[in-house]
């Protein structure tokens, strides 16, 4: 994904979203320099998509978002754009390690790999797999995250699938 793929890519969301995506993904990554480096690494995973909540949840809560809807439902609203917010902020620090490392790779295969780092170090093959298998087949895609993650699998396929999505 070269820098014009990549903006074109951001094109596609809402200006806040962009916005708090590139907010959750700075906060992601002084987090992880500062306050969090002894943090469970496997916890950290999970990390860019709860900031993402948080912060659509702020937002929403600030800009009178939530008005005319139940707790409930804000907070549904708020969790599912905060999970797009998060797997944009993981794809910006996908995009933004090929740029700065030289390495070109499949940005869906470069972000199967970072979502699952804390949990198996994926080949380049087992990524791809993983990946094509996210776009079209459930159950496949299911029984991999068993093998690499074990039981983490509940929480990263909703993760992984939502991420994949957005690339």
């Amino acid at each position: 994904m070269d820098a014009i793929q990549f903006f074109s890519f951001l094109r596609q969301f809402n200006a806040d979203t962009v916005l708090i995506g590139a907010a959750v993904w700075g906060l992601n990554l002084l987090l992880r320099k500062t306050l969090l480096k002894k943090a469970p690494e496997k916890a950290m995973t999970f990390l860019p998509f709860a900031l993402g909540a948080l912060l659509c949840a702020a937002y929403a809560a600030a800009t009178g978002g939530f008005a005319g809807q139940s707790v409930g439902e804000g907070l549904a609203q708020a969790a599912a754009q905060g999970i797009t917010c998060g797997s944009l902020a993981t794809v910006i620090r996908v995009v933004g390690e090929q740029f700065f490392r030289g390495k070109a790779e499949d940005t869906k295969t470069a972000c199967a790999k970072a979502l699952l780092e804390e949990y198996r170090a994926l080949t380049d093959e087992e990524a791809r797999a993983l990946a094509e298998a996210a776009e079209t087949d459930e159950e496949r895609t299911r029984a991999l995250l068993r093998e690499y993650a074990g039981e983490a699998e509940p929480l990263l396929y909703p993760l992984l699938v939502r991420t994949l999505r957005i690339v």
